[in-house]
């Protein structure tokens, strides 16, 4: 287990921001280096149940992951069948002023089989493209 937490504060408003967080479709293009494939499986008013092949920390992970959005302030996705099941990712934004929102990324992650290849060792990697996450957002939000 690895768990890893990295916030920024961006100029864009929290619904901004939820806006293109929300529309849990639009991850492969928001992020096409993390996502090498995507499929909604389920979707249901309260989550959307995926299966997903994700690269992170340059392993390709197939994954079924559960999102449940809470509007206006969080993304959580659990990894329910997969190498990395158990792995909890949450995405939670924090309002400083009408136009000003703290993006905070928490992630547990489990690596199962493959954590003897990644590990300990790849907290600053990963930590890395959380941040990296969260500048693609502000980014892709900022041009609205």
């Amino acid at each position: 287990m690895v768990r890893v937490v990295t916030s920024k504060t961006v100029d864009v408003p929290r619904g901004q921001v939820f806006s293109s967080i929300k529309e849990i479709d639009k991850l492969p293009t928001l992020f096409p280096d993390k996502y090498k494939s995507f499929k909604v499986i389920e979707r249901l008013d309260n989550h959307i149940l995926t299966e997903e092949i994700v690269s992170i920390s340059g392993k390709e992970i197939r994954q079924k992951v559960k999102h449940t959005l809470e509007p206006d302030r969080m993304l959580r996705s659990e990894v329910i069948e997969g190498d990395t099941k158990g792995t909890i990712l949450i995405i939670e934004l924090n309002p400083k002023s009408d136009s000003i929102t703290e993006i905070k990324v928490d992630a547990d992650l489990k690596y199962g089989k493959i954590g003897a290849m990644l590990g300990i060792f790849a907290k600053h990697k990963i930590k890395n493209e959380m941040d990296k996450l969260i500048d693609q957002l502000s980014k892709n939000n900022s041009r609205s």
